[in-house]
């Protein structure tokens, strides 16, 4: 069953639907073990029972909170906390399918069999086998640290950054940022309520003492300042675990289910860095102010202060304070964007670089009339090693425009009110292409983001293997056309009976295959489930399927 959450925020934990319930049950975790919450008025005959364990060692966890939830309400429809040997029963449910949630300090709350946000809802009603379930809950890990200055002192409200690196073998994903902490008066953090995986760890810290030469940003007003003494005109750069500041000699933090690490990290004060960048006037009358980012592991993590005043007389502004480290600099008119590795203070070469082209255009959501007012675009590089941060620009009245883009293949994503819409096509004056693929060159660009959101259809089926339905395989809607993979695939979690539900589909040839412990495969490749269509279903979904269409015999499960 699936359990939507939204893209791009979080990449932990269960989705924002069952959050809310997790906070609930935690609140509960006083209760004596022979509380339980009546059921609702779908009170019946059935029940769901079984035993909360221990994923790592199959030992009973007593006292986890249990609940049943309404499969479309998410609602609770009925509580009940685990006993001594960890066993658990729900009783009298109706026939009907529930989601079923557990809860214990010192776990991850999780819904049943969760695999990245998807889950086996459980099947109630005759012939269904729900009272032996195997609920594994896994222990969170911690990560904790001190971050220190030179002498030893305490650094208070330096910013640090966890990341998690991709797991082997998928190729479409790259390190990502998913918590961030700020440390205490006596230097130290911690990140709790982790999963296992491998992490990086990188520090931003101002001393507390520094001062800056030149123009300085302060309350919100540009002041100019004389020299200061070159002892305080200092910064700490990015430093990262194991008190490196060179991001390639960065030490992976390995954590394993349950375990308890420690990350402590020395920062050394550095001689703060001016940047100098030319300031054109354009064509209207304005400065083209340049913007200085810097960059960890491919993604964007502060902007320097400007001091753009300068640029009046002088034509020329300065970034000052700066910390030696990697950046991304956008300058000039027509911008170009220069990869910086700052080491040392000077001017930059406005003729050094790339340029980079304007991209603007509309968003259209197929079959409605009017554009959403308000939205956000999401552009990832997709060529290789991602050299350059990813762009988000807003949209209002199906509008967007994005001054600087470099030029390379981008994907393009869209969120309108919290949610992410399908991009099926995108049109420019070379044509219109399926997919969410847009290829930058050397001059600007024009597009029509086309999106799905109504139209759309719910698919249900029955995934099947010996003849009888299986639970907790992975459902994969294949579109027919390889250039559509990322965008419109689908997919889905069996539930206890087998069945599954397929949402969000946008009409098109697809294929739907279904695949025991398929979680940990590369789906969104196209080598990777080629094996599995030959064996798939084959199914055409049409603007006259409504909102809805069954399959007419069921998916066979395969094995990985």
């Amino acid at each position: 069953m699936t359990t939507m959450r939204p893209a791009l925020i979080d990449r932990r934990g269960p989705a924002w639907i069952g959050r809310g319930c997790f906070l609930l049950l935690a609140a509960m975790a006083s209760l004596p073990a022979s509380a339980q919450a009546k059921p609702s008025s779908f009170a019946g005959p059935y029940k769901i029972a079984g035993t909360v364990t221990n994923a790592a060692t199959g030992d009973p966890l007593q006292h986890a909170i249990v609940s049943a939830l309404g499969e479309d309400s998410r609602r609770t429809v009925a509580t009940v906390v685990a006993d001594a040997q960890g066993h658990f029963e729900i009783a009298g449910l109706a026939a009907a399918k529930y989601p079923l949630t557990a809860s214990k300090r010192g776990y991850h709350s999780a819904f049943y069999d969760d695999h990245d946000g998807f889950n086996t809802a459980i099947v109630t009603g005759p012939d269904q086998d729900t009272t032996h379930l195997a609920f594994r809950l896994t222990s969170t890990a911690i990560l904790r640290g001190v971050v220190t200055g030179d002498g030893g002192d305490p650094v208070e409200n330096a910013r640090v950054m966890l990341f998690e690196k991709p797991r082997p073998n998928w190729t479409n994903q790259r390190t990502v940022q998913v918590e961030t902490a700020v440390t205490d008066d006596t230097g130290a953090y911690e990140f709790a309520d982790l999963r296992a995986g491998e992490y990086l760890v990188a520090v931003s810290a101002q001393p507390w003492y520094a001062m800056h030469s030149g123009i300085q940003v302060s309350n919100g007003g540009v002041r100019v300042v004389g020299q200061t003494n070159p002892q305080l005109d200092v910064a700490y750069p990015v430093t990262y675990f194991d008190s490196t500041t060179e991001e390639a000699s960065a030490a992976t933090i390995t954590l394993t289910s349950g375990s308890r690490e420690e990350a402590n990290l020395n920062l050394h004060a550095v001689p703060a860095l001016r940047i100098g960048v030319e300031v054109p006037v354009r064509a209207d009358g304005r400065p083209a102010r340049p913007e200085m980012q810097q960059i960890v592991f491919g993604s964007p993590v502060s902007a320097e202060s400007v001091g753009f005043l300068d640029s009046m007389p002088t034509a020329k502004t300065e970034f000052n304070g700066v910390a030696p480290g990697h950046y991304e600099l956008t300058l000039g008119d027509p911008p170009r964007m220069v990869d910086l590795n700052a080491t040392e203070s000077g001017e930059v070469d406005p003729n050094n670089g790339i340029g980079t082209v304007a991209v603007s255009g509309v968003l259209r959501i197929v079959g409605e009339t009017k554009a959403p007012q308000e939205a956000h675009l999401f552009l990832q590089q997709q060529e290789g090693s991602p050299s350059h941060a990813n762009r988000v620009a807003a949209a209002r009245d199906g509008r967007f425009n994005l001054e600087a883009l470099a030029p390379g293949t981008w994907s393009v994503s869209v969120e309108v009110a919290g949610k992410m819409l399908s991009v099926v096509g995108i049109a420019t004056e070379e044509g219109t292409h399926a997919g969410n693929l847009i290829t930058v060159r050397d001059r600007p660009l024009t597009l029509t983001v086309l999106m799905n959101a109504s139209g759309t259809s719910r698919m249900d089926g029955f995934a099947r293997k010996d003849g009888k339905g299986f639970a907790g395989a992975l459902v994969l809607l294949v579109p027919r056309n390889p250039a559509q993979l990322q965008t419109l695939s689908r997919r889905d979690q069996s539930d206890s009976d087998g069945s599954f539900s397929l949402r969000d589909v946008v009409p098109g040839q697809y294929t739907v295959v279904a695949i025991e412990d398929g979680w940990d495969s590369d789906w969104l490749q196209p080598g990777a489930v080629a094996r599995f269509l030959p064996r798939g279903t084959a199914v055409t979904v049409t603007d006259t399927h409504g909102s809805g269409l069954t399959l007419a015999g069921p998916v066979t499960v395969q094995p990985r």
